[in-house]
């Protein structure tokens, strides 16, 4: 395979990796916004407001939740908690008007989804072992391999992400990280993002130098 093919390939694959990093990313957004707005119709009801419409609206927008299994337990049971909240807030019951009583049923069948959550155990961790590395032989299924390594440094990158503005911070961090921790995937990440950085114009020398470095670092790592 030519050189110029084979960056095209690897450009290829670094699309289609920060392409469901994006992703992740602007579902994760779009659930912490739909909580927050919910939180918001919370407040409004202990001011007095009449909120028919907003909570009507919220589940309109918001009721496929359920169906395709966007939300985690955590982020379900604080859903439910706001909405059994707002029910008591503004005291729905029998004489209720029927679009409260309509609400309410909502609120019910949110309620229900999460009575059928997993329940949480806790577990004593055992001690940390090292797993070690798949060695590639001619015989290897390195697709699936290099699909599983796609899939833990997505995990890596949306966890160092979440609180920054720029990916030149996540950047930063990661490559602290594969100095410190000698931590294969946040060296493989960050020449990902040196080399997406690179293509959009951004000077990237200092961070290559330190790639270098945190490389040298990992290979005496491992003797």
């Amino acid at each position: 395979m030519s050189q110029t093919a084979s960056l095209q390939s690897l450009e290829s694959l670094l699309e289609t990796f920060l392409d469901r990093v994006v992703f992740l990313k602007e579902k994760k957004l779009n659930v912490l916004d739909g909580i927050n707005r919910l939180d918001d119709i919370g407040a409004m009801v202990n001011s007095g407001t009449d909120v028919t419409d907003d909570i009507g609206n919220w589940f309109a927008e918001h009721n496929k939740w359920l169906s395709d299994r966007t939300l985690k337990d955590t982020e379900l049971n604080r859903i439910t908690g706001m909405l059994s909240k707002i029910k008591r807030e503004i005291k729905i019951d029998a004489d209720s008007s029927m679009a409260h009583q309509k609400i309410s049923s909502e609120i019910d069948r949110w309620n229900s989804k999460k009575e059928h959550t997993a329940p949480i155990i806790k577990l004593k961790r055992p001690p940390e072992t090292v797993t070690p590395e798949p060695v590639l032989t001619p015989n290897s299924d390195t697709i699936s391999l290099f699909v599983k390594r796609l899939s833990k440094m997505t995990a890596l990158f949306m966890d160092y992400s979440n609180s920054k503005n720029h990916i030149l911070s996540v950047l930063e961090d990661l490559l602290q990280k594969a100095s410190t921790e000698t931590s294969k995937d946040a060296l493989i990440l960050s020449a990902f993002i040196i080399y997406y950085l690179k293509q959009n114009g951004y000077k990237v020398e200092p961070y290559v130098r330190k790639l270098k470095e945190a490389e040298t670092l990992y290979k005496k790592g491992m003797f």
